[in-house]
Formats: C-alpha cells, sequence, structure tokens
C-alpha cells in the first residue's frame, strides 16, 4: 500500500509539474522568444547515463535557495551544466560579483545566449560550452551549483577537480546540490561539512547546501 502511494504521489507531482511549467512556457516565456523551461533529454540517451539531459529547476525553489545564503562568503557562482541558463537568470536578482555557467551541449548554449540576451544579463553573466570534466576554471569561482547533471563516475571527476582548484585557497567552496543521487562522491572529500537542507515540494527533491575544502568548518 505505501509503495502504491508513493507511486500515484510521484505521477501526481511528474503531472503538476509539467502542466504548470507548459503553461508558464506558453503564456510567459514563448511571447517573448524565451525558453527556459522545455526539457531537453538527448544527451541522457545518447551518453547512456553518463552525463544528464536538462530538466528545470523551479524559480521558486531556486529562490529559497539563493535567499539562504551569506554573500559575504558566496560571491561566484558557477553552474556546472547550466543548460538553457534559469539558474543564471535568478542567481542574477542577487549579489554575486560573478556568474557564469558551463554546459556540454552547444545547442543549450545557444539557447541560454538567447535567453539571457533577450533579458539584457549578456553582459553580467558568461554561458561557456565546455566539458565540466576537463574545465579549468573551477579556482575562479567559491560556489557551485549542480542539478544531478551527470552520472557517479563523471560527478567523481568533476568533484576532484574543484577539490584540486582549492588548494593554497583559504576559503571552503560551497556546493549547492539539487537532487543530490550521488552526494557520497563529496561526503568522503576534505573538510566535507553540510549546513543545511531544502526541499522541493514541487519535484519531490531534496538540495543539499554543503561545503568542502580549506576553511569548511568555519561558522556560516
Amino acid at each position: 500500500m505505501e509503495r502504491s502511494n508513493k507511486k500515484r504521489r510521484k505521477i501526481y507531482l511528474r503531472g503538476k509539474r509539467h502542466l504548470l511549467f507548459f503553461l508558464q512556457y506558453i503564456f510567459l516565456e514563448r511571447p517573448r522568444g524565451l525558453d527556459f523551461t522545455m526539457r531537453e533529454m538527448d544527451l541522457l540517451k545518447e551518453s547512456g547515463g553518463r552525463y544528464s539531459g536538462y530538466s528545470k529547476t523551479s524559480e521558486a525553489h531556486l529562490r529559497e535557495i539563493f535567499k539562504s545564503l551569506s554573500f559575504e562568503e558566496c560571491q561566484s557562482l558557477l553552474d556546472i551544466g547550466c543548460g538553457k541558463g534559469v539558474v543564471l537568470k535568478e542567481a542574477a536578482k542577487y549579489p554575486f560579483r560573478r556568474i557564469d555557467g558551463i554546459e556540454l551541449q552547444p545547442e543549450l548554449v545557444r539557447t541560454a545566449k538567447k535567453n539571457l540576451k533577450i533579458l539584457r544579463l549578456e553582459d553580467r553573466i558568461q554561458c561557456i560550452q565546455a566539458d565540466a570534466v576537463n574545465f579549468e576554471g573551477y579556482g575562479e569561482y567559491d560556489t557551485f551549483f549542480l542539478f544531478n547533471p551527470f552520472g557517479e563516475s563523471v560527478l567523481a571527476e568533476v568533484a576532484e577537480k574543484i577539490m584540486e582548484s582549492r588548494k593554497g585557497l583559504m576559503k571552503p567552496a560551497v556546493i549547492i546540490y539539487h537532487n543530490p543521487r550521488f552526494l557520497e562522491v563529496f561526503r568522503g572529500m576534505p573538510g566535507f561539512r553540510m549546513r543545511r537542507t531544502l526541499h522541493d515540494a514541487l519535484k519531490d527533491y531534496d538540495t543539499c547546501i554543503f561545503s568542502i575544502g580549506m576553511g569548511a568548518s568555519s561558522i556560516y
């Protein structure tokens, strides 16, 4: 019975989410030439699950996340697997000094850049076409957003790159991990400290906010 109830709830939430997002796209985005909402799952299929597709985090949940941060500590944000740029767009409403995103799929980068140009955010936000495993700029950021962008093996490589970038820096990296399916990848890293967990009721996902690296035990 419990399993059946969970399955029904999952189907209900998925239907509700898809309807809300579809209406948002039809009435709020498409008339302005925007597209943050429509899913893109080709990469998930093509990579056999090594990389995830694009699915939007709701603006309401993103606001909850960003309002929970300390902007004395969180100054430069990198969205790893930024897709069409919804996280970047919402982050621009907060006092980050730098906001960037990296995305593997060129077509999604083009969509993100178009969205940001329409919203006149292209001068504040950079969206870079890059493979997160080979990206060399992690040391330029102190805050990282991930919406379950990879399978476990790729996430482990990216996490190691982030950790490597912290060497010689006296402040920890803040990680915002939405739908944290492979949280254990980070738990085993030096200085891991869980700061808070938020729940996205629309998707029934958690978001874990934690820190790793030098100084991660400092007071938040």
